[in-house]
């Protein structure tokens, strides 16, 4: 912590003086930068500001209109007395400032994340920040990004200083000389030379011709450079720029031969061939009668820090490519495991309802509960890997609380009784009846709790309490207490029950069962949704876990019409091609569908499966995602692509992560149904797609030879049938669509390639409004090669002409 002393403060508004932060002159670097951890923490607003005694101002900014504040009404005065990131996940529940007045104000800032920017001699002389008006967290490869742009933000300054302080110097020289040329040109000459002797002590110096020519260098630039005194003096700037850089060359000295001073970083290419990098500045110098005389090259060597910039890029890309493998691991276990278990549960469940045998079905029950069993523990450890990977997601629904607690109950209900132990639950008058929450992650977690409860308690009995707390921004706390009268937990264990395959003792394993990650996995979901959790317990007395969850209060639905269950069963038979490789999962899905007189076609891979597509007319496929030979995706794509059918894909995986449902839409399936699935569930996805494959006509027109497919039918949805704002949508996409191709040209004009892949990551949630293939777009925020670029910008030009002769008509 930097706890200033009245003279260490002093020192340090005088260190934040010397980097000239009062100059408001705009420098581009500054911008880029905000704009660049804006894009990477992925928040509306970014910062970088300074702060003396009495106020903040901003160096630079993006999505925020002051150009400073006074220090009080400021969050960052906190951030500078730390050299950690200061995070403020909800401003709103930070004593510090949740009476800030730009807090506590509708639509104010909710989320905070900051590093102070310290200067070499120790002081914190401002803040690199970003903001959001949602609460939210960074993630670690985030706040490792924002660490190492605060740092590019003190080397900017560091740079700006040296080169500001040489700047004034030559100019105020210069500026000396002009006016007292008559009377004192030798002295200030000789002043001049002084100085310039004393820069090339420490610098790397030129001097060149208006036109470019190499008139002189010291002793570090030909270091630097690698080519001898008399071999440069022969030589012209451009012969030290890389030949793709030719043409920059050519504008960028017509602007010094015009006055323009020039500073930053830049390539340059050594005699042995080798990439070096220099911070430079570029100083026209003036004769006495106001023409360029000579332009003045100072400049540092900075080979080594771009090197190391390339490297930490090279580090976090290899970090994000091994995040990507354990990610596909996880996939592929979750598959390998599922998929047999999916057949065994199912084939169990056949046989129950044919089998009158009681032994048998005894036999039975105990092979499906041990599945059963088998699941839950796979699920525990599925559940953990989709949270450490950053991939679980909570989804916001309108729920009704007493009916999330009966549910719950009506599981446990049968265990409890069968332990003679009493199971009850009270909610509080005053505790909505409706809320806005993720209601499976709140029947998960009562589950685990409720669970524990009763395996660890043998007489008495297991109480669920629901209260009310307090409102905070708009957000119901709502406290939930599961209590209990078992064994109970020693008190220096109750820390260690939270953490991952722990238990209080390791004889619980052999006694209980139990993987020991329901208690770590429910902590974690409370608090992925702001919430806490605690608990309290005495051995031989009970345990008591309390855990409190904000949720934004619900509104009851609306009754429904019954002709929605109607519409389900007006075609109750068809023909479904089944794409599955795996030999018990087809037996098992073959014998549900044809219990309900469905034709069924059997394909064991995607080659197979479009031959029998090729042949038949179906009303559905079911496609496994993972088949030899040719997967479900590819076989999707030239489902929709080549054949040009809308037939309903229904993915069929036992892939557990919630971005696979998302690959799938792309891949133009409709739906996803994850192993083990309930007979239930397969039925009333095969009964709504068939209804809607033979009732509804997708607005799908198509070009030969290109996928200009434009599909409405999303946007429709959202509409829901309203035609005139339909129209407004469409002619928002042809407006901003259009924009964006013009700045996208523009932007391959002044080679910013990197602002194309940007804006063609913008444009594709437009494309995906209207249902426009996302192949091209991919490919350009993707690309870095500039003749790629100019390719895919064609191919893009060519589709928005196509999509615009569709919608516009």
């Amino acid at each position: 912590m930097n706890n200033f002393t009245p003279s260490q403060e002093i020192e340090r508004i005088q260190t934040l003086l010397s980097y000239g932060i009062l100059d408001s002159k705009p420098e581009q670097e500054f911008d880029d930068l905000v704009h660049l951890i804006s894009a990477i923490c992925e928040v509306p607003v970014a910062i970088i500001s300074m702060l003396d005694e009495n106020r903040q101002w901003y160096k630079a900014k993006v999505g925020m209109e002051f150009s400073d504040l006074p220090k009080n009404e400021t969050i960052c005065q906190y951030t500078l007395l730390q050299n950690e990131i200061l995070e403020i996940t909800d401003a709103l529940h930070d004593e510090r400032v949740k009476d800030n007045p730009h807090v506590n104000t509708e639509n104010g800032i909710r989320f905070y994340a900051g590093i102070s920017l310290q200067a070499p001699n120790g002081y914190n002389i401002g803040t690199l920040c970003v903001a959001d008006t949602k609460p939210r967290q960074l993630s670690s490869s985030q706040k490792k990004s924002l660490k190492l742009l605060s740092k590019q933000v003190m080397a900017l300054l560091e740079a700006r200083k040296r080169n500001r302080r040489l700047s004034e110097e030559l100019e105020l020289i210069l500026n000396n000389k002009i006016k007292e040329a008559e009377e004192k040109l030798f002295l200030k000459e000789n002043e001049y030379q002084h100085l310039l002797d004393s820069i090339k002590r420490s610098n790397s110096v030129v001097e060149f011709s208006p036109e470019g020519h190499v008139l002189s260098t010291n002793t570090i630039f030909r270091s630097f450079i690698g080519y001898s005194e008399e071999e440069l003096v022969k030589m012209h700037h451009s012969d030290f720029v890389d030949p793709k850089d030719k043409a920059k060359n050519v504008k960028f000295w017509q602007a010094l031969e015009n006055g323009y001073f020039k500073a930053g970083r830049f390539k340059r290419i050594r005699k042995n061939g080798d990439e070096v990098w220099m911070q430079a500045t570029y100083n026209p110098v003036r004769s006495p009668d106001g023409k360029i005389d000579k332009v003045l090259q100072i400049s540092q060597d900075i080979t080594l820090e771009i090197a190391a910039e390339k490297a930490m890029q090279v580090a976090k890309e290899a970090a994000e490519s091994l995040n990507h493998q354990k990610d596909s691991f996880i996939a592929n276990v979750s598959h390998e495991i599922r998929t047999p278990i999916h057949a065994v549960l199912g084939f169990t469940e056949l046989l129950l309802e044919q089998e009158r045998d009681h032994q048998k079905i005894s036999y039975l029950k105990s092979v499906k509960t041990a599945g059963d069993n088998l699941m839950f523990i796979i699920n525990d450890i599925l559940d953990l890997s989709k949270i450490e990977a950053g991939i679980i997601q909570m989804h916001a629904a309108n729920f009704r609380l007493k009916q999330v607690v009966e549910n719950v109950f009506s599981i446990l209900h049968l265990n409890a009784k069968q332990k003679q132990l009493k199971l009850t639950y009270s909610i509080s008058s005053d505790v909505p009846e409706y809320l806005l929450g993720d209601s499976n992650r709140l029947s998960q977690i009562l589950l685990n709790l409720l669970g524990n409860a009763l395996k660890f308690t043998h007489k008495g009995k297991v109480e669920l309490g629901i209260e009310f707390v307090e409102v905070q921004a708009e957000q119901h706390l709502i406290k939930f207490t599961v209590t209990d009268t078992g064994i109970g937990i020693e008190e220096d264990k109750l820390e260690k029950i939270f953490q991952r395959f722990s238990q209080a003792d390791e004889s619980i394993s052999r006694t209980f069962g139990g993987t020991g990650l329901g208690l770590n996995i429910s902590r974690q979901l409370v608090e992925r949704q702001n919430g806490t959790m605690e608990v309290e317990s005495k051995i031989g007395e009970g345990t008591k876990f309390t855990f409190s969850i904000p949720y934004p209060a619900g509104t009851k639905p609306e009754d429904q019409e019954p002709a929605l269950e109607e519409e389900k069963v007006i075609f109750t038979t068809g023909r479904i091609l089944l794409c599955e490789d795996n030999e018990l999962n087809q037996r098992l899905i073959e014998a549900i569908l044809k219990e309900k007189k469905f034709t069924v076609d059997i394909a064991g891979n995607g080659v197979a499966g479009i031959e029998l597509f090729r042949k038949n007319e179906y009303d559905l496929v079911l496609m496994d995602l993972q088949m030899p030979q040719q997967d479900g995706r590819e076989t999707t794509r030239i489902i929709r692509h080549e054949f040009h059918s809308p037939v309903p894909v229904v993915a069929l995986t036992a892939n557990f992560l919630n971005i696979e449902r998302e690959k799938c839409l792309q891949e133009g399936m409709n739906d996803y149904l994850s192993k083990p699935f309930k007979r239930e569930e397969l039925f009333e996805m095969i009964y709504r797609w068939i209804n809607k494959y033979r009732q509804e006509k997708l607005s799908v027109r198509r070009f030969n030879g290109y996928k200009a497919a434009v599909s409405l039918k999303h946007l429709e949805e959202m509409s829901d049938g309203n035609m005139e704002f339909q129209q407004e949508m469409i002619n928002l996409f042809l407006e901003n669509s259009e924009k964006s191709m013009q700045q996208m040209q523009l932007y391959f004009e002044q080679q910013e390639l990197r602002k194309i892949n940007s804006e063609a990551h913008h444009l594709k949630s437009s494309f995906g409004i209207i249902g426009a293939d996302l192949d091209v777009l991919q490919q350009l925020e993707e690309v870095s090669d500039p003749v790629e670029t100019k390719k895919h910008l064609q191919a893009l030009e060519k589709q928005l002409s196509e999509i615009f002769t569709i919608l516009k008509n």
